[in-house]
């Protein structure tokens, strides 16, 4: 294992920061975790980010919380990855219960449904750039010698995006 590049806390706290600021999805947290703490921090290496990403495709639940818990895993093992995972998971919980209660107490309101669908309509576009930027990352851009290169990967990579839209849900078989 390499030096360690941020304490327990750097780590804990990022995910704090990301789990009540963090916005659009989790896609886009994925990407954001990949700005951050591959691009900006170095806290992680590409590899690093990489099977991350991989390990949280294929395990059940959330991908951006699989991911954050293996990213606190990587230098603080369990400790890390509970941390990570309570401080980035925790304050998503705390808004849903309580948007809940407001949205319960406020719904008959024209003010609460405009607010509603304008964020929406934010979280749409942030999904889909954050979409376009995940599958730059994993089968790389769209051009015919990218294709020609990696051919395979395009086919996998379109069998599940057909399937994962016929479907509606993901198919770890396809990922295997």
């Amino acid at each position: 294992m390499k030096n360690k590049k941020y304490t327990l806390k750097d780590i804990t706290l990022y995910f704090l920061k990301l789990g009540t600021w963090g916005f659009g999805g989790p896609v886009a947290l994925v990407g954001y975790m990949h700005r951050d703490l591959v691009e900006e921090k170095q806290w992680l290496s590409e590899e690093e980010y990489k099977e991350g990403v991989a390990l949280a495709q294929l395990a059940p639940g959330p991908l951006a919380a699989q991911l954050g818990i293996y990213i606190g895993f990587v230098h603080y093992g369990l400790l890390g990855a509970t941390l990570a995972g309570l401080a980035f998971v925790l304050p998503s919980f705390i808004m849903v219960v309580t948007l809940g209660v407001v949205y319960q107490l406020y719904s008959g309101l024209p003010w609460m449904h405009e607010i509603f669908y304008g964020v929406s309509a934010a979280v749409i576009g942030i999904i889909s750039i954050s979409a376009y930027k995940l599958t730059l990352k994993s089968v790389g851009k769209l051009n015919l010698a990218n294709i020609k290169d990696n051919w395979l990967l395009w086919i996998f990579y379109l069998i599940a995006v057909v399937v994962t839209v016929i479907t509606q849900q993901e198919e770890v078989a396809l990922s295997l």
